[in-house]
């Protein structure tokens, strides 16, 4: 049997299979050691790790194989610190870590590789070559050329937003609806709780969703913000392709993350108008299985066919869909 983990900023997944079926299934709290700290990152795996052994009655030492997708492993040295403090968790147990954008390539084709392409809170893209070479672009901010996630987008509202009201820019249905959202009378009032810094930066988040509803609406500054978020990702995956040698190739290109799903279709469209003029053989799609199960299948493809257990993952909620 294998095991897979998909470790983030907001929970902790662990998935325990074999060639054909799910064995358990288990979530804890956040493992992304960039915001909670190492030690507790590896707390939340080891939970994750024992509750779902604990609640299948079965023993570490039975695991063939383990991959661990964690959010906050960017570079080798992320890598090396994470591997060598979950060595005390699995012993002499195999067991690989990546990057949490490797393992939702793995969930959104079979193929074995491909681009990735990750638009939630943040944002990230992450190729695999047929050679197996593999090549992030981005995830670490906009300052690294970075740009399309849920913090993008909620920048851009706040910052059309305040254009709005101050007469600076277009009218937008934006400018009531982050008052009416985060709950202030006016953007004095707004502007004075942002700069005395007494609103969570994790609030803002809430603005994301407030885009794709004004873009429905068909609020040209909302539809604007979205279809620069998605030609941006395109361009992340067209210089991925580019970086792998992989611009001629049928390329599957995953889509994963909540952003994917929102309600209007401006972003996803720009991706797609952008790479079929960019990288014209690119098949996209949206995964259709959550980055837990890349993990799994990740975790036994080396000795198995993983065909099988893929079709039993999608036949399990819990386990679908683009998260």
């Amino acid at each position: 049997m294998w095991l897979g983990v998909d470790g983030g900023g907001t929970k902790t997944e662990a998935l325990l299979v074999d060639r054909t079926r799910v064995l358990g299934f288990q979530k804890t709290g956040p493992s992304n050691h960039q915001g909670v700290g190492m030690d507790a990152a590896v707390a939340a795996i080891q939970d994750a790790v024992n509750g779902v052994l604990v609640h299948g009655g079965y023993r570490l030492h039975q695991v063939e194989g383990v991959v661990l997708g964690l959010a906050g492993a960017d570079f080798p040295e992320d890598v090396d610190e994470l591997s060598q403090r979950l060595t005390l968790v699995f012993g002499q147990v195999p067991f690989r870590v990546v990057n949490d954008a490797v393992i939702a390539l793995h969930a959104g084709t079979d193929k074995g590789w491909g681009i990735a392409a990750i638009a939630g809170t943040g944002g990230n893209v992450f190729g695999l070559s047929p050679d197996g070479r593999g090549r992030q672009v981005g995830g670490l901010g906009y300052e690294y050329g970075d740009y399309g996630s849920g913090i993008d987008i909620a920048r851009d509202v706040l910052h059309y937003a305040f254009r709005s009201a101050e007469r600076r820019g277009p009218k937008t249905a934006l400018e009531n609806a982050v008052l009416g959202m985060l709950g202030f009378p006016s953007y004095s009032a707004l502007s004075h709780a942002m700069y005395r810094k007494q609103i969570a930066p994790e609030v803002f988040l809430v603005l994301a969703p407030v885009c794709f509803s004004a873009a429905c609406d068909q609020d040209p500054v909302a539809i604007n913000i979205l279809q620069r978020q998605g030609r941006a990702i395109a361009e992340s995956v067209v210089g991925c392709a580019r970086l792998l040698d992989m611009e001629t190739e049928l390329i599957d290109v995953v889509l994963a993350g909540s952003l994917w799903l929102g309600q209007a279709p401006h972003m996803k469209d720009a991706l797609v108008q952008t790479l079929a003029r960019d990288l014209p053989k690119a098949q996209v799609a949206l995964t259709d299985l959550k980055p837990v199960a890349g993990a799994a299948l990740l975790a036994m493809r080396e000795k198995e066919g993983t065909r099988p257990l893929r079709e039993t993952l999608r036949r399990d909620v819990r386990f679908t869909g683009v998260e």
